[in-house]
């Protein structure tokens, strides 16, 4: 069972095509793609290009909204099929779908704490470290003095300390720049959170 598409206005893959248990992707050369039709059986060509066997795969991704299927394989890689055409990218999926029967299909809407976990850490790891040299730095500017104990690395503490030297004005100048441009990075994130199918081995 084999199954092809051109994508002719995608950059990194003109060609999806999935036959013995494999999925391949790439740019073949154009003559190699105009040969292609519903009849064709030989795909030699695609030995040329980069290729996924059903067997390598954990889980296969398809978020609506966007223009992208993500296949994860092997112990931490991760490839993406470009598909701009929502018909074609959900044919493609429903193809994989049908043709991986062993892989357990299920659809939700990623909770915001899983989906925007990276926004949301940086935004309490920054909080937290702009409090705390905030309050360093109101110290020392009402004459209290504090020096690192020790030979090694300074850490996490030096940094702090280093920041809080800065002084109370750049701090909190710092601290709203950094939080505008996370709360922007968060809010594009929540707002590209949609349905999201999966097969998973």
């Amino acid at each position: 069972m084999h199954k092809f598409w051109k994508i002719s206005d995608s950059k990194y893959n003109k060609l999806i095509l999935i036959k013995d248990k494999t999925i391949y992707k790439g740019n073949p050369k154009q003559e190699e793609l105009s040969k292609l039709n519903s009849e064709s059986t030989n795909f030699s060509f695609s030995e040329n290009t980069f290729s996924i066997p059903y067997s390598y795969i954990k889980r296969i991704e398809n978020q609506k909204g966007k223009n992208e299927i993500k296949i994860f394989f092997g112990n931490d890689s991760e490839d993406k099929l470009i598909i701009t055409n929502k018909n074609t990218k959900n044919e493609v999926f429903e193809f994989l779908k049908q043709d991986n029967l062993n892989f357990e299909y299920s659809s939700e809407l990623p909770s915001i704490l899983r989906y925007a976990k990276a926004q949301l850490f940086a935004l309490l790891f920054t909080t937290g470290v702009f409090l705390w040299s905030l309050y360093l730095a109101i110290q020392i500017e009402s004459g209290i003095e504090y020096e690192l104990v020790g030979s090694g690395r300074p850490g996490i503490t030096g940094i702090v300390l280093a920041i809080a030297n800065l002084g109370v004005l750049k701090i909190v100048v710092g601290f709203i720049i950094l939080l505008s441009i996370i709360l922007f990075a968060l809010t594009k994130r929540l707002i590209s959170r949609s349905e999201t199918e999966f097969l998973k081995r």
